[in-house]
């Protein structure tokens, strides 16, 4: 070896030396940080804990109970898996003591099971206030309403009711979820749309109406899939390389470093259209997927019926101190401050627009709890509490003065109620 070699080597045996405590230095400098940031960001949450607030400003569910072991079960099942054409749905066959989700992946709606036939069957549909977020199986819509449709066909016979309704879901992809129960034979007899926070939310988010619930989520993985599967028509070195340095980047964005940086840069411009605008074409996503319904009800033979949900956004009613907690709240985001606008603006806008797609079997429920002044909302996205329900009250699928018929769940129920009583 000779000289000019051997000094060749150490020389770049000495860099590489020098670049690797360099790196490691780096890195070991990084990971302090890191942990010094999640370090802060954990007993800044424990610390920043607000005491608990007496009962008149808290959840009016959150004393009961149930409460408790309901949440932990809810949270069990919040994972999501892919379900093909709307996205996610709930993972199929959990059980517990106050959620239960069965083979299909819908929410359980305890009801009776024979005679086997059913005398007539009814669908459910909507987002995470038809699924029953806050409530116990007992107590979602589609529970009240089996219930209450149950009496209208005496002992002998029994009404099916199945809940298709999931957390975020828009009413286009609740007309999917109906196409694809549809293609597989299923026949209802009675379908019911719950609708609206979901629908004016997206459009908020998104600053177009009509889109899913986060699609700028959707297009990111899509991306980050197509990047790193290897079973693309793109094959080489290259590829990989560009898979890699995905990954990375990935890993990345999970640091509470990059999360620190991105705070320091100015906010990005807001996507929010003016409300009118908002309002308008929303509407006019919904009436269009109502209106496809329609055809749908026409050719296999059902009975539609729509509902345009309440929602704390925008309510007439009299607020409760804890009520007037989130109505705060709400005005100090701008996000759910526009979704106030809009649902203040849109019921109009719908009553003139369903008139001449389903004029007797739209419900505009945005106005059912005016004046009234019983805890209605749980929290600031609109779920709701659970009220009393006499099923006496229910079988002229009218209006009457107990609380209950102002609910949104009794909504819901007579309207299903009257079609059923009818056929």
């Amino acid at each position: 070896m000779t000289k000019s070699f051997r000094s060749a080597v150490i020389k770049a045996g000495e860099f590489l030396s020098t670049a690797w405590l360099i790196i490691g230095l780096s890195l070991a400098l990084v990971l302090l940080m890191e942990s010094c940031l999640r370090a802060k960001h954990a007993i800044g949450e424990k610390m920043s804990t607000p005491a608990t607030p007496p009962p008149e400003l808290r959840d009016p569910e959150s004393t009961a109970e149930w409460y408790d072991e309901f949440t932990r079960e809810y949270d069990a099942t919040r994972p999501q898996r892919w379900k093909s054409y709307v996205y996610w749905g709930r993972r199929p066959n959990f059980r517990g003591r106050y959620v239960n989700i069965d083979s299909a992946g819908h929410r359980v709606t305890p009801q009776r099971t024979t005679p086997v036939v059913p005398a007539a069957q009814v669908f459910f549909f909507g987002g995470s206030t038809m699924w029953g977020t806050g409530q116990r199986d007992d107590h979602t819509i589609a529970s009240e309403a089996a219930r209450r449709l149950q009496t209208l066909v005496g002992p002998g016979s029994r009404i099916e009711v199945t809940n298709f309704g999931e957390s975020g879901y828009v009413s286009t992809q609740e007309l999917l979820e109906l196409m694809l129960a549809l293609r597989t034979g299923q026949r209802p007899d009675v379908v019911v749309f719950y609708d609206g926070i979901n629908d004016v939310g997206t459009t908020v988010q998104a600053g177009v109406p009509g889109l899913p619930q986060n699609e700028s989520k959707r297009v990111a993985e899509f991306a980050l899939g197509r990047a790193i599967d290897r079973t693309g028509f793109e094959r080489g070195l290259a590829r990989d390389a560009r898979a890699l340095a995905r990954l990375t980047g990935q890993a990345v964005q999970q640091l509470a470093i990059t999360e620190w940086a991105q705070s320091l840069k100015r906010p990005a411009p807001s996507s929010f259209i003016a409300v009118e605008p908002a309002a308008q074409s929303t509407a006019r996503i919904y009436v269009e997927n109502m209106r496809m319904v329609e055809a749908l009800a026409k050719q296999y033979g059902f009975v539609s019926i729509y509902v345009w949900q309440p929602t704390v956004h925008a309510t007439d009613k009299v607020a409760t101190p804890y009520e007037q907690r989130l109505l705060k709240r709400i005005a100090a985001d701008s996000f759910h401050h526009r979704q106030q606008q809009i649902h203040q603006v849109i019921p109009g806008i719908l009553d003139s627009a369903m008139r001449g797609v389903a004029a007797e079997r739209f419900v505009n429920a945005s106005a059912v709890f005016a004046g009234d002044s019983l805890p209605v909302y749980v929290d600031w996205l609109g779920h709701n509490t659970r009220a009393p329900f006499p099923a006496s009250s229910m079988r002229s699928g009218r209006s009457s003065s107990a609380p209950w018929s102002r609910h949104s769940r009794g909504v819901a129920a007579r309207a299903a109620a009257g079609v059923v009583a009818n056929e």
